[in-house]
């Protein structure tokens, strides 16, 4: 009896599991229309590359490539590298960009500056083994030939728990943008600047930070806001705070973000963020989404770029342009694509 009981269970558990997977699947890919005006390769990595600058003067392309998955599961990981692509080749490969990168390296967002001496320098976040527990770090390494940097120096602030992303304005000047984490309670973090000598907050109400990028000309910085679904613009006073700020209502929840040459923003986003916890949870993927916003248009269109299931990439982060090629990384998936728009 005891035995019958026990299969009925099981049999009971089984038609659920089964009934809630067909109706997450319906919420998750129901209204996805998959499209992309162009053809994409996907070029293996030996981990995913969350974020992602390029150096639109050579063709470059740089990459924070690190085995998330598996960091996110919990499990011991090799240090992580920046690596180089050279758009330019006819076949670009993935070359480390790094002469020297600090032991235990994981990195996560970063950014590019090139000074008036045409100096470049790139600033990344490096986080402990012990996230949530350690020191997070701040990286700058300066280029010592073309595509090859060396490290210069590492920065830390108690104001700097849970960095996300971060945009370099100056040599030694960065903002970094946190996040709330998963679990965490948390509901708003900490903008912060570094001026080159003191790190200063200047929003306490960020609504998690996925990504944060500067105008060309320095004068306006945008702030992914995840879980608002909102893009902060921010006019930057003469002592880098706040001069002005006005919001952009976004249909999705938006990740890293780059600014194109023509000054529009092309963010990476993610359209279901229940598909997003899932694909943490037992590995399902992730649609990945890329919009095009103009900033500076009074009343900014957002334009879909890209959509795909997360059959091409999954759980994307971020498109970043170079002409007319559209690279596309991942939180997680071991490869970035390299577009080619019609």
């Amino acid at each position: 009896m005891i035995k019958k009981v026990l299969v009925g269970l099981l049999s009971l558990v089984v038609i659920a599991c089964v009934i809630g997977g067909i109706l997450l699947y319906n919420a998750v890919y129901k209204d996805i229309d998959e499209h992309f005006a162009g053809t994409c390769t996907a070029l293996p990595l030996p981990g995913s590359a969350e974020d992602n600058q390029i150096d639109r003067e050579r063709g470059f392309a740089y990459m924070s490539v690190l085995d998330r998955a598996a960091t996110a599961s919990g499990e011991k990981t090799l240090p992580g590298q920046i690596m180089r692509l050279d758009l330019n080749a006819p076949e670009p490969q993935a070359v480390y960009a790094l002469l020297d990168p600090p032991e235990g390296f994981h990195p996560h967002g970063l950014s590019l500056f090139i000074d008036e001496a045409g100096q470049r320098h790139l600033v990344v976040i490096n986080h402990p083994e012990n996230r949530g527990v350690d020191e997070e770090h701040i990286e700058r390494f300066i280029e010592q030939s073309p595509g090859k940097f060396k490290h210069a120096e590492t920065f830390s602030s108690p104001l700097i728990t849970r960095p996300n992303d971060l945009v370099a304005v100056g040599p030694r000047e960065f903002y970094v943008a946190q996040d709330t984490g998963q679990g965490t309670g948390i509901t708003d973090t900490l903008l912060v600047y570094f001026d080159g000598a003191d790190y200063t907050v200047i929003a306490e109400d960020i609504k998690s930070g996925g990504g944060i990028n500067r105008s060309a000309d320095n004068s306006t910085l945008y702030v992914a806001e995840t879980s608002s679904k909102n893009i902060r613009v921010i006019t930057r006073g003469a002592d880098g705070g706040i001069a002005a700020t006005r919001n952009i209502a976004l249909p999705t929840s938006p990740d890293n973000i780059d600014v194109a040459e023509d000054g529009s923003l092309w963010i990476g986003a993610h359209s279901n963020l229940t598909a997003l916890v899932m694909h943490f949870i037992v590995g399902s993927n992730a649609p990945t989404q890329i919009l095009r916003v103009d900033p500076n248009s009074a009343d900014p269109a957002v334009e879909e770029v890209y959509l795909n299931k997360g059959t091409e990439i999954t759980s994307g982060s971020g498109g970043s342009t170079w002409g007319r090629k559209l690279l596309i990384g991942s939180i997680t998936a071991e490869k970035i694509l390299i577009c080619d728009r019609d």
